[in-house]
């Protein structure tokens, strides 16, 4: 029998899927927010993002929302969307800049510095007034990191930090020939997914769907080859998975729409890394896919218990993106077609996964076994947290 992604391992078997209702419940869809995702490190975007002091965007995470935001120092600082007069959110656009880094409230015009999160201004309210001191009403900031080019956050005070948390930089050596704290984005895409978040996780863990609705997937990479592993003695932890490489078609130079060679390799790769595509999953919700000349990145996140949105990322060498004549569509078009084909199906999936006959849940079956490792992910954390 021919395997999918070159086998897998021993422990490999058939069990059962996760109940259905996990996928569209709200009291688990919140409870997944509370042990999960406010205590994790997010992947918030890219440093180049917010290049200038007073720069920001905003993160949603289903009902929260966080400014992230460049200081007049050049650190990255990260605060909750809410003013702590009444409640207010301050940033209603994605993306912009603060003038003299200021963030005013667009109620009642409270003032805050983008620096520190103090209150610097409240109209009509005195220093001396009884009962208000300026200073206990700050802006509720979160824990911000930054590795590699990406910005990190986590709404836990008390949680790991990102170097403990993801072992650096041990279990990403094998990611710095790609030299992602230099790469710049060319492009970014947003999808809006009818689906859980897990599902669209479920997903990315496995590519026994590959043959099936990836046809240009398929064609750069025939998903029958046997996968090429990554060393066990490069570090895994909880949340860093190293899902190895997929090499190139014979026919193709890149991995791309048409196989056709637009830009150069990234300076530094080996012949071997040249001809191939590596994945990084980092749960609960980013994966990386690193090919030659550039990279994707997709970062998940939760809407309500059955949509998610994607922030999809491409990187690019910035010598490439100073070129007037600069090609990037061959990649944008390969990934955003892939994941639109992605997507349709995990909205299928939630579909079903309403269903009455559904209420059990499914099979995961051997060669589903990152699926499995996933949802022992979910599970361990659902307990432990």
């Amino acid at each position: 029998m021919k395997s999918i992604e070159g086998g897998f391992p021993s422990y490999a078997k058939f069990e059962p899927t996760s109940p259905g209702s996990d996928y569209y419940d709200p009291n688990h869809f919140h409870e997944e927010l509370e042990k999960i995702w406010f205590k994790t490190w997010l992947l918030a975007g890219r440093e180049e993002e917010i290049p200038n002091s007073g720069d920001y965007k905003t993160v949603q995470v289903a009902h929260e929302n966080f400014i992230v935001t460049r200081a007049s120092d050049g650190n990255i600082n990260t605060y909750y969307n809410v003013c702590r007069h009444r409640g207010s959110r301050l940033c209603t656009t994605e993306a912009g800049n603060f003038p003299r880094g200021r963030i005013i409230c667009p109620y009642h015009s409270w003032m805050y510095s983008g620096d520190t999160g103090e209150l610097t201004k409240a109209p009509n309210i005195s220093d001396e007034d009884e009962g208000f001191d300026r200073s206990e009403h700050s802006l509720a900031s979160i824990r911000t990191e930054t590795w590699d080019g990406f910005i990190w956050i986590n709404a836990d005070p008390d949680a790991p930090t990102l170097h403990e948390s993801f072992n650096l930089p041990e279990s990403w050596s094998i990611y710095e020939q790609y030299q992602m704290h230099r790469l710049k984005v060319g492009k970014t895409g947003t999808y809006n997914v009818k689906a859980n978040w897990k599902l669209l996780m479920d997903n990315a863990e496995e590519c026994y769907h590959c043959g099936t609705i990836h046809p240009e997937l398929s064609k750069a990479t025939p998903p029958m080859q046997p996968r090429q592993w990554v060393d066990e003695e490069v570090p895994e932890t909880k949340v860093i998975k190293h899902v190895g490489s997929m090499g190139l078609n014979p026919g193709f130079e890149r991995v791309n729409v048409d196989g056709k060679a637009y830009r150069p390799v990234f300076p530094g790769l080996s012949e071997e890394d040249q001809r191939k595509i590596s994945y990084l999953h980092i749960f609960p919700h980013s994966y990386l896919c690193m090919a030659s000349d550039y990279v994707f990145v997709a970062a998940i996140f939760p809407v309500s218990a059955d949509e998610s949105i994607v922030k999809g990322y491409w990187l690019f060498d910035p010598d490439v993106l100073e070129k007037e004549d600069a090609y990037l569509d061959d990649a944008i078009e390969f990934w955003d077609v892939t994941c639109q084909e992605d997507w349709e199906a995990c909205a299928l999936a939630q579909l079903g996964n309403e269903s009455r006959s559904y209420k059990n849940g499914g099979t995961l079956t051997p060669i589903d076994w990152r699926v499995a490792n996933f949802k022992k992910y979910v599970k361990n954390e659902l307990e432990n947290n």
